[in-house]
């Protein structure tokens, strides 16, 4: 089975991805990680957004396993505080405005994915990486308690970080991705909208796995 999990930024839905690819043993492609090792690198190696031939050049290996994804690039593992930044973030969402590097990048993920049964979660899972999964699941969460997460996260990982500049920064994604002339952000048709504001992660999980056994269910009936 193809699961695709989509959602706007500090939803939940990696969390939510990871359990549900360690429930179903089945491997997980978290495709904002990957963006965020482009970003990453841009910055880090200041190659700037007009020079993505350079971008793709970059060594990078991307291997979908139960619970996580793991990224490998030519110096190892990049520390995972470092690609959660509200910089790595922006810079991502900058290169996701670019139409040829989306392109490029979900040309890349179709080819990871190939036919594995697998969990892709990230932007576009649904709608332009993978259309053809058979559960699709669109999570999100009032911008308020997305900014409450993500700011517990960054905590979490050691960074000082301000709560309300987390929010405007947001909502100013938000804006910038429902508003981008290709693939702006939306759900995909057939993608049942799931609400996490207020829920604990517990029950939200329980919700997304009725829909999928329910389907699995009907498939075989027919």
């Amino acid at each position: 089975m193809k699961i695709a999990i989509d959602g706007p930024s500090a939803s939940g839905k990696s969390t939510v991805a990871k359990l549900i690819s360690e429930k179903l043993e089945i491997p997980y492609l978290e495709t904002g990680l990957v963006y965020r090792t482009f970003a990453y690198l841009s910055l880090v190696k200041k190659i700037s957004l007009e020079k993505l031939d350079e971008l793709f050049l970059e060594k990078i290996e991307v291997i979908p396993k139960v619970g996580k994804t793991v990224i490998k690039i030519d110096t190892g593992e990049i520390p995972e505080v470092e690609l959660r930044t509200e910089e790595v973030g922006k810079r991502a969402s900058q290169l996701g405005a670019i139409p040829e590097f989306r392109e490029r990048i979900n040309s890349f993920f179709r080819q990871i994915i190939g036919n594995k049964q697998i969990v892709v979660e990230g932007r576009d899972a649904g709608t332009h990486i993978m259309p053809e999964a058979q559960v699709k699941i669109f999570i999100t969460a009032s911008p308020e308690e997305r900014a409450k997460r993500r700011y517990e996260q960054l905590r979490s990982l050691g960074a000082e970080v301000s709560y309300k500049e987390i929010l405007q920064k947001i909502l100013e994604r938000d804006k910038r991705d429902m508003e981008r002339p290709l693939y702006p952000f939306r759900p995909a048709e057939d993608a049942i909208i799931v609400d996490t504001t207020g829920k604990e992660i517990e029950e939200v999980l329980k919700e997304i796995l009725e829909i999928i056994y329910e389907h699995s269910k009907h498939s075989k009936s027919t």
